[in-house]
């Protein structure tokens, strides 16, 4: 069941999410990085298991992180930049109110059927 947020309430997991989501963007590019590392090894080592126990821990840490935004009930939509929604009501209409990692508050919103490139200022 989808968790519907008022402005209050989203903005109360601000500080947070902040550093689950930098959390999050560390391990996530971590775990990129160790991919590409391993492709590299894995042609050289012949797909070593060494190799792939190396790259499982960032890979792993994204994924406990992901899940613990996931039941705050908040929408991740961009590990790396830390962009999230947060189902909410405007005028009796359900949208997102949509925030990224660094702005200094929730201060858009957006149609459910549109993407960022809708944010529309509150």
């Amino acid at each position: 069941m989808e968790r519907v947020f008022t402005h209050a309430e989203a903005t109360a997991l601000l500080p947070g999410l902040t550093e689950l989501l930098t959390a999050l963007r560390d391990a996530h590019r971590a775990s990129l990085d160790q991919a590409a590392d391993l492709d590299d090894r894995a042609v050289s080592s012949n797909g070593s298991a060494a190799a792939a126990m190396l790259a499982s821990g960032p890979f792993h840490e994204a994924q406990r992180l992901t899940a613990e935004i996931d039941q705050l009930g908040v929408i991740l939509r961009d590990p790396d930049t830390g962009l999230v929604d947060f189902a909410a009501m405007r005028e009796a209409e359900p949208v997102y109110l949509c925030w990224r990692l660094g702005e200094p508050r929730i201060g858009f919103w957006h149609p459910r059927d549109t993407g960022f490139m809708g944010r529309l200022p509150l």
